[in-house]
């Protein structure tokens, strides 16, 4: 039995979103496995270098969330929202 250890609950979800980090390299596809108030579960596709803090929007750049790795397993990255 896996132990959690989030203080705020999940909603599990499965929606494409865009990130960057470096305007010259562009902007990458990810889904978004899960979500909270204060961070989420993205599954990366095909990015091997991630940097530590980057942006992230869910809504083609209408709004976007200033993110910070937590953990990474493969292509299974959890981020902190810091805005």
């Amino acid at each position: 039995m896996e132990f959690e250890r989030r203080s705020v609950a999940r909603t599990t979800i499965s929606k494409n979103a865009l990130l960057f980090f470096d305007a010259q390299r562009g902007v990458f596809t990810c889904r978004v496995q899960d979500v909270t108030n204060s961070g989420a579960g993205i599954e990366l596709h095909d990015l091997n270098l991630l940097p530590l803090n980057f942006e992230l929007t869910f809504d083609n750049f209408h709004n976007v969330r200033e993110c910070r790795v937590i953990w990474r397993q493969g292509d299974f990255v959890g981020v902190a929202f810091q805005n």
